[in-house]
């Protein structure tokens, strides 16, 4: 049985991304690299499926430059999201200003830097985008709540990312579409049934 603090920490992981499985996010996928002073890129298309129940969850990964799949695991004050995120925790909750905890004594995990408003293929959403800076490399995400990831970078500083990725789909949005289908048929239908009624009725006061 699930005592309070675990159902807590569990609303403030759903808050941050759906873990129901088979939840899926679709990626536009750019990797580049540098040879010499030019630089090439490889364009895909990569999709995560959330995987398993409880806290056996993981992120499981098709396609892509360089496929990672990995857990989806919480605790107090912390999470992480597999190939997003690697070994460094995001803070949980997600707030500006917060930080997740370091991996050794001195460090600190990931932290939300701000909230912006981001435009990626998949529309418009409001965003906390989140940091982990390094001298030698900037990791950031761009969490919209209760959707996930909607926009990836990973690179060394100054330089163009050397992976980037935009959502391009989900299954929540996917979700609501159907759901959008299914209302629109239904309405038609009820539409098409009050004209016959209608017909039936004028026919029957004119005899």
């Amino acid at each position: 049985m699930l005592i309070p603090a675990t159902v807590a920490l569990l609303l403030q992981a759903q808050a941050i991304l759906p873990l129901e499985s088979g939840a899926w996010w679709e990626f536009r996928e750019i990797s580049r690299e540098k040879v010499g002073a030019l630089w090439s890129a490889t364009e895909t298309v990569t999709r995560f499926i959330m995987r398993g129940a409880g806290q056996s969850r993981h992120l499981h990964q098709e396609g892509g430059v360089d496929p990672s799949p990995g857990p989806v695991e919480w605790g107090a004050g912390w999470i992480r999201l597999g190939p997003w995120t690697g070994e460094e925790p995001l803070p949980l909750p997600l707030a500006p200003g917060a930080a997740g905890p370091g991996l050794a004594p001195g460090l600190e995990g990931w932290r939300v830097e701000d909230e912006e408003t981001l435009v990626v293929p998949a529309g418009e959403f409001h965003a906390l985008r989140c940091a982990l800076r390094t001298p030698e490399q900037e990791s950031l995400l761009w969490i919209a709540p209760g959707v996930g990831v909607i926009r990836e970078t990973r690179g060394a500083p100054g330089e163009p990312p050397d992976l980037e990725r935009s959502l391009l789909r989900w299954s929540g949005a996917a979700a609501e579409a159907g759901r959008a289908r299914a209302s629109d048929s239904k309405l038609s239908a009820r539409s098409s049934s009050a004209r016959r009624r209608r017909r039936t009725e004028h026919g029957t006061s004119t005899q």
